[in-house]
C-alpha cells in the first residue's frame, strides 16, 4: 500500500485585481507541481500578479514570487512576460534552480544551515 505525500507549502496568491478562481488554481498547482521536488526546502511562497505599463515589446504581465527557504532566507523573482501564465512558468523556473543550487551547496559541505549562501 502506497500513501501519498502531502505537501505542506504555503502558496498565497496577491493580486490587486479580483483573481479568477482558475487561475487560482492553475497558479496553485502549477507551483505545487514544479516544485514537488524540493518542497521541503520551501516554507513559503507568496505570488503576485500586476499588469506594467505597455511597452514596445507588448510584454505587460508582472509575475512576482517571494519566498522564505528551510532557513528564513527570503528571495525574491520578478518576470515579465505576455500573459499571467508564462510569466509564472518562468518565474516557477528560476525559483526551481535557485534552490536546487542552495540544496546542491548544502550538501557539498554535509548539512544544511543558514550559513549556505549562493
Amino acid at each position: 500500500m502506497m500513501f501519498k505525500k502531502e505537501i505542506d507549502m504555503d502558496v498565497i496568491l496577491e493580486s490587486k485585481e479580483l483573481a479568477e478562481p482558475e487561475l487560482k488554481a492553475f497558479t496553485e498547482n502549477r507551483v505545487k507541481y514544479s516544485l514537488k521536488r524540493v518542497f521541503w526546502l520551501v516554507r513559503k511562497i507568496k505570488i503576485k500578479y500586476k499588469a506594467v505599463p505597455a511597452q514596445a515589446n507588448a510584454c505587460n504581465q508582472n509575475c512576482s514570487i517571494e519566498l522564505q527557504t528551510f532557513d528564513y532566507q527570503r528571495v525574491e523573482f520578478s518576470v515579465t512576460a505576455r500573459d499571467k501564465k508564462t510569466a509564472l512558468e518562468m518565474a516557477v523556473k528560476k525559483v526551481y534552480k535557485h534552490v536546487q543550487k542552495v540544496f546542491h551547496k548544502a550538501q557539498k559541505y554535509g548539512r544544511l544551515s543558514k550559513n549556505v549562501f549562493v
